[in-house]
């Protein structure tokens, strides 16, 4: 791939609505051409006029390069959010795996809304006086998390690593499941998960 190539794909980019197929390794050949782009830029034996050419088509490429960076993200977000199908031939490597987290983030939002609606719909049918009743499960944070509104629509956190925090069993698995929690299980006297 060479500049003329990131230029066109840049303006594909920008001017398509749906996402342009890329080779897997698209962004490492954007950052060969921005470190040979930066090597010609500072070169020397350059004259002022070649090192000024040289060192504005450098910030262009890198404008090129972020520019399809942030327009194909606003595109995966807006796919996942709108639930259509990604193929991950149209994805290079690092899109693949953010389509995957936001995919993960943003079902785990829709089930919480779905429940929400759902709640809503029984709290209905028996009455305002009585509270829905929330399942709680105790874990162990593994990293630094912020804070969540639970499915309770309580706020829980912001929580630091080796945290202990009580959560609705619907969030408390979301968090297993991301691989930022762990659950804590208490048996006999002894506690396991720590």
């Amino acid at each position: 791939m060479n500049r003329d190539d990131l230029y066109r794909i840049w303006k594909t980019e920008k001017n398509e609505k749906s996402l342009q197929q890329l080779p897997s390794s698209f962004y490492s050949e954007v950052s060969k051409i921005l470190c040979d782009s930066k090597a010609a830029s500072s070169a020397s034996g350059q004259d002022r006029t070649q090192a000024a050419v040289s060192k504005k088509e450098f910030m262009i490429l890198q404008r090129l390069g972020k520019e399809i960076a942030e327009t194909r993200m606003r595109k995966i977000i807006e796919a996942v959010m709108s639930r259509q199908d990604l193929p991950a031939e149209t994805l290079p490597k690092e899109e693949a795996e953010f389509a995957k987290h936001v995919a993960i983030h943003v079902g785990d939002y829709y089930r919480f809304v779905d429940e929400l609606a759902e709640r809503s719909v029984i709290t209905e049918e028996k009455g305002a006086t009585e509270p829905v009743e929330v399942r709680l499960e105790v874990v162990r944070f593994l990293s630094d998390f912020p804070a969540i509104i639970g499915v309770d629509l309580k706020t829980y956190g912001p929580f630091r690593a080796e945290d202990v925090a009580t959560l609705p069993v619907e969030n408390a698995s979301a968090l297993i499941n991301q691989g930022v929690a762990k659950q804590v299980r208490f048996s006999e006297g002894i506690v396991s998960g720590l």
